[in-house]
């Protein structure tokens, strides 16, 4: 649930003297996990409750308007939270690369059409093709190159790379606008033509 990822970062923000807060919605006690852990935390003062029946549903636009706009906002939930989220913090004028989300699964997504490309490596100017039954970071393994993956689906971004060339079709999840003009995710994004050429920071 979208509790959890943030229950991590907030001990990680605690223990390095971060200032931060957190804002945990849902319908009812009932249907909240981790409450407990989050009341007996040792950053409890820095959590905020927000229950539908209970009235005290968050206000998202008095909430950012209040929020200095170089802070960065995370958000995890269901996509039509997540977006509700998102579109009041662009509103208040936090900036793209600012707003981060973690999804539960894999949106819906368009109907990509795979095509074969070329994958150039900047450090060697050794040149891969990608098939187009395999991913960027597949054909890079089957040629000896270590690429960390973990969720395959452009979710979490661990398999980010440097993007120095090329036109790309982003398919990922995680990474903003501006991320996307210096950086790829491997597990997903292609070339945006066929036969295409990447170049990336490997």
């Amino acid at each position: 649930i979208g509790i959890t990822p943030m229950i991590a970062m907030a001990h990680r923000l605690h223990s390095l003297g971060k200032d931060f807060e957190l804002h945990y919605s849902c319908k009812s006690r009932t249907t909240a996990g981790f409450l407990n852990d989050l009341v007996n935390a040792s950053w409890a003062d820095k959590v905020h409750l927000h229950f539908s029946d209970e009235g005290s549903r968050a206000d998202l636009n008095q909430l950012f308007s209040a929020t200095k706009t170089f802070y960065h906002i995370y958000v995890c939930g269901p996509e039509r939270f997540m977006n509700a989220v998102l579109d009041a913090a662009e509103k208040a004028g936090f900036a793209d690369e600012n707003l981060h989300r973690e999804y539960f699964s894999v949106p819906e997504v368009p109907g990509y059409i795979n095509h074969d490309f070329k994958l150039k490596l900047a450090r060697s100017g050794k040149e891969i093709v990608v098939p187009a039954e395999k991913s960027a970071a597949e054909a890079l393994i089957d040629n000896g190159i270590h690429v960390d993956i973990k969720c395959s689906d452009g979710l979490c971004g661990v398999c980010a790379c440097g993007l120095i060339e090329g036109d790309v079709e982003h398919r990922d999840f995680v990474l903003s606008k501006k991320d996307r003009q210096e950086k790829i995710i491997l597990c997903s994004s292609r070339a945006a033509n066929k036969d295409g050429m990447i170049t990336i920071d490997l």
